[in-house]
């Protein structure tokens, strides 16, 4: 049951046009000044990206946890399946995972760690 969006031409008012089923006639009129002269707008939606569906058993897949150029591709690809980007902090610290430098959590030379995310 669709509802159509549509601007009188006549007065400009916003008109909205409830519709039983998609294959019935779109009739509508301007509740402002009663005009049938309509132009269809393209109508709001609301987009919702699913809860996060990453592949967290992939840390069991590494091997060795310790290696930080492993963690570093694990991180990269746990961005990757997000599809969004994490920001300066994060792209630092996996750089310097993939550099080989052990990050620790809580810890390390900045005072920054995996806790701070």
């Amino acid at each position: 049951m669709p509802v159509y969006e549509f601007a009188c031409n006549a007065c400009g008012a916003a008109v909205s046009v409830f519709v039983r089923s998609m294959s019935s006639p779109v009739n509508g009129a301007c509740e402002k000044c009663g005009s049938k002269d309509l132009r269809r707008l393209v109508s709001k939606f609301a987009y919702k990206r699913s809860s996060f569906s990453g592949d967290l058993d992939a840390l069991d897949k590494l091997g060795d946890v310790d290696d930080p150029r492993a963690m570093a591709t694990w991180a990269r690809q746990m961005q990757d399946q997000l599809g969004e980007d994490l920001g300066s902090e994060f792209n630092d610290m996996v750089g310097q995972m993939e550099r080989g430098k052990n990050i620790e959590a809580g810890g390390g030379d900045d005072g920054g760690g995996f806790d701070d995310f």
